[in-house]
This record gives structure tokens, sequence and C-alpha cells, in this order.
């Protein structure tokens, strides 16, 4: 009690009112800008947040984590942009309902939904948090694998289209998810030889396309159609008693979906979302309103991913484990304040766990009040003049995928998927089923793969274990009612004619958003008012201005040689945000920059994916002046000899080595294991049956084999089961025996008591585990530890080497660093010149003689995904040329040749940019001529149209260019 009343003295205060106010607010703005994450945001103000009291800082990042996933039914709502990916369901019809002229009941339910969402979910985060937590661990892989199929079966009913187009358009959305490193074995595939693609495809980029791209391209035809006047008053935002009648059912259904979807790991709320808006479709007495404008629609899909976040926190305060990619942060703004997440935080800190609870109710009455109050003048972006609007929109959009990993890659993933997306509608392919299998896909092959490798390549536990089956039952269910619902309306209907909505779809454009000879003379007049040559007098001298400027940053960068830095320096970190590397380069980075150990500051980007290949490329093929350095660990030397890239440590200039963390073998509490040489010698009088958890290809799976090798033999059953949270889960509900973690890691999680240490593999004893012996002292000789290494392009003057080495080493003397990294379970230790050289040949060594692979025989998931979408591309072709009831309307014999020469041009201008690699000059003349053609497909070639897109693209391009590179590397050091 006495806990609970402080609490509500902190909340009261006015300081931290005022943080939940900010936080909340900035959390919609950036949850409104597609592309722009509460991640991002998160991880940006985590630093800022080191100064403050641990209560109050936790009452700012929550405040952003529930303004974050409610911004995006803005503008998914009014300009068909979904901000966040838990707001694409939203979009399906917020969107319609919004052009029907009823954008402020699209809104208003869209708000009160969430809010409800959002305080059902908190009721459950106060009352249930340690029993439901718990629970949620007793789901193996098997079960896993189980929802998430019943999520996929609901492609079938996600749409109101045909239920071959459905499953095509999953299908196709589980084949664009393979490129990449596979989650489940480890290994490089699909990708062409294509390094960037080794961390596949981003979900973000490929949202921002299907939705955001898509629409910028349509509206490009009708650039200059009077817009009609969307009036949002405040009196049409409230909802009336029949409206509370009719959708209090689907609210609290949606809201505890949610907050179900979001206790369980590593699923999401953009799952969550789909999952209610199923629901609340199969539940509908008028599912054919589904997708053109259904309140509940809208109200599914917002009560369910607003409660995901109370789900997704219950989790991370109960156990420390995070339920999404926010909450991994949070997690390490605890351990950052010296904070262990799980039981122990409710009796050593209950006033910390009591102040997240509170500001999570407290931002949610924020989050309505602020959105009630600002959405009339949201609403008037709609209003803004096209020629206007759309530039700003594809600002926002290339400025979101270029910010997610700071790479073009991701720009051109967009845009590609914009164009897929405007033939997939065009063809009357549903783009939701789409996003869901991209989604889903993923997840069902990883948790399969792991249940497979439990069972030694068996089957049968998808229906022998309990909770597998009922999914597996409700999925038949889910799978059989349509059809079923479809059979009887055939059999009721046996004639049914196309109307003149398909004959609207036979062009290109539809007839509505054609220019017709009224519309282009009208046209003229928004030129001959604000005058056509100023136009491109200005475009033109802007583009040149921007182009000059870029060039003398080059040269004056090629004179000045001999001073270094003349910019800031990026540290690239290819790791996420708010893992333990990201967190060591802002310790490191903070003290270089407030110590001025450099004359420019520091700058931390985060490069995730592919297993940290993505960002080692990026500084690989960096400029070698010193300006862009890489902070890693051995994941650059383990890439190498798993085969996922042909380089290593070799292909760079070594700075210095400057921490080190301890890795340690854990069991279950309840283990009969007593130490190491006890787990070994049960497995080696039970061959492959000791399930070992593990991350196929990662420093933890060669950890793994230098035990095996270090014993003389191969004993474990390899499991695949993630990154370390994903095995702390399977590891207490007792999907796997053992694993292995960074100390940092265990001393996260062993806060409730359900494991713990057999031994350390290091060379001696760590001081924060002095009980627990070393492997040499049981006698395996298995030493593996996980060092931080700094490198620079290959190239690299040496005395820029040194100047950089002799920063990280005055950085690495400060009590204030030394005493975060110890609080992190990080060793500091600092090696340079030979010594480094020395330390990478060991481990290269090391490392050189394991080949860690999988003993059970896994499915070729690509190859059966390939035949699934062609057989179902096959049979809608088959559909529409044989099959269809008016020839005239046939789509293919009416589909116009430029748009199949837009979709080759783009497609030559990728291979030629992704190969050649030739620069930024290249990516935006090859951007601006993309989008000039596309837009000339659906604006009938006319060339004042091409020249005004050639000319945008390129101001949008060049200057999110000179924003990225100039701007935001002084204002976010």
């Amino acid at each position: 009690m006495d806990a609970i009343q402080t609490t509500v003295v902190q909340l009261s205060t006015p300081l931290s009112l005022m943080l939940i106010f900010v936080g909340t607010s900035l959390g919609i703005f950036v949850g409104a800008i597609p592309g722009l994450t509460g991640a991002m945001l998160i991880a940006l103000t985590l630093p800022l947040t080191f100064t403050l009291d641990p209560q109050l800082a936790m009452t700012l990042l929550v405040s952003m984590y529930v303004g974050s996933i409610s911004g995006g039914l803005i503008t998914g709502t009014l300009l068909r942009m979904p901000g966040t990916p838990a707001s694409v369901m939203t979009t399906l019809d917020g969107y319609p309902m919004s052009q029907q002229g009823q954008p402020g009941r699209a809104l208003g339910l869209g708000m009160y939904a969430s809010l409800v969402g959002g305080l059902i979910s908190c009721l459950f985060l106060v009352t249930l948090s340690a029993p439901i937590a718990r629970w949620s661990t007793q789901l193996g892989p098997f079960e896993y694998f189980s929802l998430v199929m019943m999520a996929l079966v609901l492609i079938a009913t996600i749409d109101g289209a045909s239920l071959t187009r459905s499953l095509f358009s999953g299908t196709l959305g589980i084949l664009a998810a393979m490129p990449g490193i596979s989650a489940a074995t480890g290994e490089v595939r699909l990708t062409m030889g294509l390094t960037p693609l080794n961390g596949g495809f981003k979900l973000l980029p490929v949202l921002i396309g299907m939705f955001a791209i898509n629409q910028v391209l349509r509206d490009i035809a009708n650039i200059h159609q009077k817009i009609p006047r969307v009036s949002v008053t405040h009196s049409g935002l409230w909802l009336t008693l029949v409206d509370w009648k009719n959708q209090w059912v689907n609210m609290l259904r949606s809201s505890l979906i949610g907050t179900f979807i979001g206790i369980l790991p590593g699923i999401g709320a953009n799952i969550g979302s789909i999952a209610a808006y199923s629901a609340a479709k199969n539940s509908s007495k008028t599912p054919q309103k589904f997708g053109s404008g259904s309140a509940e629609g809208i109200v599914a899909s917002e009560s369910a991913n607003n409660a995901t976040v109370g789900g997704a926190l219950i989790p991370l305060v109960a156990m420390g484990i995070p339920g999404s990619v926010i909450d991994a942060i949070l997690l390490g703004a605890l351990v950052l304040h010296g904070l262990q997440p799980g039981p122990r935080l409710f009796s050593d800190h209950p006033e910390l766990v009591h102040t997240i609870m509170g500001t999570y109710f407290l931002a949610n009455l924020v989050m309505f009040a602020v959105m009630i109050a600002s959405v009339g003048f949201l609403a008037k972006l709609v209003r803004f003049p096209r020629p206007f609007l759309l530039p700003i929109i594809l600002t926002f959009c290339i400025a979101g995928a270029f910010a997610l990993s700071n790479r073009m890659f991701d720009v051109w993933v967009m845009l590609g998927f914009g164009l897929l997306g405007l033939v997939l509608e065009r063809n009357r392919i549903p783009l939701a089923p789409f996003v869901i299998g991209f989604v889903l896909g993923p997840i069902a092959e990883e948790n399969l793969c792991a249940g497979l490798m439990s069972s030694h390549g068996s089957w049968l536990p998808i229906i022998t274990r309990p909770i597998s089956l009922l999914f597996v039952v409700i999925s038949a269910l889910l799978l059989i009612v349509p059809l079923v619902r479809q059979f009887r309306k055939k059999w009721d209907s046996k004639k049914k004619t196309m109307n003149g909505d398909d004959a609207k779809e036979m062009s290109i454009i539809p007839q509505s958003e054609t220019l017709s000879e009224n519309g282009e003379q009208n046209s003229h007049t928004f030129w001959s008012r604000y005058g056509l040559p100023v136009w491109h007098t200005v475009a033109v001298m802007t583009i040149v201005g921007m182009i000059v400027f870029q060039f003398s940053g080059f040269f004056a960068n090629q004179s000045k040689l001999t001073q270094f830095p003349q910019q800031p320096v990026q540290v690239v970190v290819p790791f996420s945000a708010g893992g333990g590397t990201d967190l060591f380069a802002r310790i490191v980075q903070k003290s270089i920059t407030e110590n001025k150990l450099l004359k420019q500051p520091v700058v931390i980007l985060i490069q995730a994916g592919g297993s940290g290949t993505i960002g080692s490329r990026n500084v690989k093929q960096a400029r070698a002046d010193g300006h862009k350095i890489l902070c890693t660990h051995e994941g650059l030397i383990t890439s190498k000899y798993s085969g996922k890239v042909n380089y290593g440590p070799e292909a760079f200039e070594p700075i210095a080595q400057t921490g080190e963390i301890n890795l340690v073998v854990v069991v279950h509490q309840n283990a009969r294991h007593k130490n190491l040489a006890e787990l070994l010698q049960y497995a080696e009088n039970h061959p492959g049956e000791l399930q070992f958890g593990t991350n196929f290809g990662a420093l933890a799976h060669f950890a793994a084999k230098k035990i095996e090798q270090a014993y003389g033999g191969e004993y474990f059953n390899y499991v695949q089961s993630g990154d370390g949270q994903k095995r702390y889960t399977l590891l207490i509900g007792g999907h796997v025996d053992a694993t292995i973690f960074s100390l940092a890691e265990f001393l996260a999680y062993r806060g409730d008591g359900q494991i713990r240490a057999l031994a350390v593999l290091s060379k001696e004893r760590n001081s924060a585990l002095p009980d627990i012996a070393t492997a040499r002292e049981q006698g395996i000789d298995a030493v593996v530890g996980n060092s931080l290494y700094w490198f620079a392009p290959k190239g690299t003057p040496q005395e820029r080497i040194d100047l950089l080495a002799d920063a990280l080493e005055q950085a690495m003397q400060s009590d204030s660093v030394r005493n975060s990294l110890r609080a992190l379970s990080i060793a500091p230790v600092f090696y340079r010149g030979e010594k480094l050289n020395e330390n990478i040949s060991q481990s290269e060594k090391i490392f050189s003689e394991l080949v860690p692979g999988s003993t059970v025989q896994l499915p070729d998931f690509p190859f059966y995904i390939i035949i699934a979408t062609l057989s179902l591309m096959s049979i809608v072709v088959v559909q529409e040329i044989f099959l269809s009831r008016t020839p005239s309307t046939n789509r293919f014999s009416s589909c116009k040749p430029r748009i199949w020469l837009a979709v080759c041009c783009f497609v030559l201008l990728c291979c030629y940019v992704l190969v050649l690699e030739q620069g930024w000059l290249s990516y935006w003349l090859a951007t601006a001529f993309m989008v000039a053609v596309t837009g000339g497909a659906m604006a009938k070639w006319q060339p004042r149209y091409l020249l005004i897109l050639i000319e945008l693209s390129l101001l949008t391009g060049l200057g999110t260019e000179i924003v990225f590179t100039s701007v935001f590397s002084v204002v976010l050091p």
C-alpha cells in the first residue's frame, strides 16, 4: 500500500505529468509518420534518460510506447498511409469510411476503441501479470506454429476477394519473406548473391510501399483533381449510445484478443489487430461490409493493437521477457539503470512496477485527449494541394524507409513493393493477405523447425499436444466455415453478373481517376495561377544547388585530409536497438562526445539484420576515411565460418577491443545436472536426447560445438531457439534442456529463480558468479567469449586509426564508463596493435575448426512456397482467361503495355543499382526515372507531368540525402 501511495504522489508531480504529455504527444506524431516507429523514437531517447531517476525514465518511455501505437490511426484513416504496422487493418475500413464523407466518425471510432483497448489491457496488467506471463511460457514451438497457422488460414476470411486470389496473395507474401538468412537454419537463401538481401525485406519498407507509395502512384494520375472538402467536427467524433450498444461486444472481444496476443513474446501488435479483425468479421452479421468502411473493422483493429501494448508489458514486468522490439528496449533501459526485471522487481522495486502500470493508464487517457484536440488540424492534411502534398508524403516515406536501417536498399524495397501493390490491386488481388503472409510466414517456419528438431523430425506433436491440437481444430473450423458460406451463397444465386465496378477495373486507372479532357483543361488553372515557368526555374536551381552542395562537401573533404574528423563519426551497430552491443556503443559514444575526445561528435547508426552482416557490409564498402566505423562482436567471425558472408575481420582495419562478455551454460532450476560435467555425461549416455537450445550460426551455437569438441564427441540435439529471450522462454517452459547465455543475459533472467548456471566458459571465474566453476575447472577445455571490437574500412590511414584508438582508450579509462559497463556485466578491457591482432587470430582459429549444423532433415520451405505460389497464380490466370463470364472484362487482355514497360524499367534499374553500386547520385537518378516512368504510365505519358515528376523526385531524393547526412548527424549525436 505504501508503494501505491508513493507511486500516486510520484505520478502527480508536474514533472511526471509533463513527461507523460510530451512522451505521448511525440509518440502520436512519430506513429503517424509512415516509416518512423516507436522503437526508433525510444531508442533515440534512451541515452537521454541516463541521468533521470528510473521511475521518471520509464514514465517517459512508456508514454512514447502508447502514443506511437495509436498515432498510425490518423494517417491510415485520412491518407491510406498506415503510420505503423499495427494500423494496417484499420486502413482497410478507416480510409473507405473517410472517402465516404465520414472521416470524423472513422477517427472517433478508432480513438474510442484505442482508449477502451488500452484500459482493458491495463486491468490485466495490474491484476494478472504474474500468472498470465507464467502460463505463456508453457507454449512450445508446436503450439506457436499451430497458433500462427490459425492466423494464416484467416487469409481466406480477411478480404472479400475470391478464396483463390486471397490464398495467392498470402503465399506471395510468404514467398517475399523467404529471402535472407533463415531464422530456422541460419542458411543464406534466395539472395541471388546480394548481401543487402541477407536481412531479407524489412516489414516497414514493405508496408510503406504496399500502401503509401501505392496510393501516391494512384494519385499521380489525378494530381490536379479538385479534392472534396473533408470536415472533421468534434461533434462527429463522439460515439452515440447506439454505437456503444452495437460495438461494446466487439470492443471487449478485440481487447481480450489483443491482450492475449501481446502476452506471447515476439508476436506483436500487427498480428493482434489481424486476429481481432478476422474474429470480428467472422462473427459479424454483415461481413460483406468489411474492407469498404465497416465500423466493426475499425473498432476491432484499434481495440486490439492498443491492447497488445498492455499485454506485452505483462511478461516484461513479471518475468523480464520482452514481448516486442520496444519492450526489448525497455528491458535494456531497466538493466542500464541497474534493475533486473522479473518477480524480484515486484519485491525489490514495487514503486517502479506501479509507476509503469500507472503511466500506462494515464498515457491512454492523455492519448485520447491529445488526439481529440488535434484531429481537426490533422484532418486538414487531406485538403492540402496534391502537387505539394504528394512530394511531402513521398519525402516522409523515403525518409522513414531510409531511417529504418540507414541504407538506400530499403528505399528501393519500398518503391518496388509500391509498384507491386499497384499491379496486385489493379488485378483485383487483395493486399491484406499479402501482409499477413509476409509477417506470419517466417514465424511459422521458425517454430515448426524448432519443433521438428526437438521431436527428431516427428510431426505427431502437432496433434498430440493439447494446446496445439486446440489451435489446429480452430484453424480447421475457420477454413471450413467460409467455404460453407461461399457454397451456400453460390447455391442461392447461381447467376451473378459483373457490374460496372468490374468494367471500371479494366484500365490501369479507374474511370473515376482517369483525367478527362475537362480535367486536363482545368489543371492549367493551377499552373497559370502559380506560374509553370517559375516552378521549373526554382526546381532546376534548387536541384543544381543541392548537387553542388553535395560535391562541394566531397571536394572539401578531399582537400582537408590532414584534418580529422571533419564531420561527425558514424558508428554502425549491426544489431538491434537496446541490445547489449547497442548499449555498450552508446556508453562509449556518450563519453567521447561529452569529453570532446574527438573534434566532432560520435553518432550511433543502427543497421540491424542478417545476423549483423548488413551493418558490417555497409562499413566494409564505406569510404576509407575513418568517418564511418563498426562496433561489433564475435558475430563478424562466426558469420564468415557459418557461410553467411565471404569476409571476416581481414576485410577491415582493426581499431581496438574494448570489452569482454563471458558466456554461461544454463539449465532449468529443477534440472538433475549439478554441473557441466554431469550434463555432458548424461548426453553421452543418452545420445540425441538432450535438447540444446541455440541460434544456428550464432556465437552460442559455436560455443556449444566447442564444448562437444572439448569433450570428444557429438551428443546434443540442437533446437533452433532464436535469440536470448526466446531461448529463455523455451528453457523455463521445459521445451529445451540447456542453452548458453551471455553473462548479462543470465544475470537479467535469473531473477525469477527458474534457471541456474552450470559453468562459465572463461579462463577464470567471474566475480559476478564466484560460486560457478569454469568449464576448465570441470575438465572441459572450452574457453569461448564474446569480445567487443571496433573496425574501420580497409585502407583507412593508420594515423586516423590511431586517433580513433586514442579516443576509445581515453573513454575506457573513464570511471563512469567502466562502472556503466560493469553494470551490464561487460568486463572493460582495452587492446590495440599487436595484442588486438593476436586476439582476433585466436578467435578465428577457434571458430574455423567448428562447423555447426542441424542433425534433423528439415523441409525445404522456399521450394514448397514457390510451388504453392505458382500453382495458385496459374489457377488465377486460368480463371481469368477461360472462366471469365464476360470476355471483354478479362484482366490480362485489357492490361495495357505501358504498365509492363514500367515494371521492366523498374526491374532493370534495380539490378543496375544493386549490382554496380554507383553511389547516391545513381540512386536518385534511377529513382527519378522510375517514378517518372510509372507516373507516365498512369498519366498517359503527358510530357509536362513527366518533367514535374522528375523534378519532384530529384528534390525529394537530394533533400532527404542532405538532411540525413548533414542535419540528423548533428542534432541526434
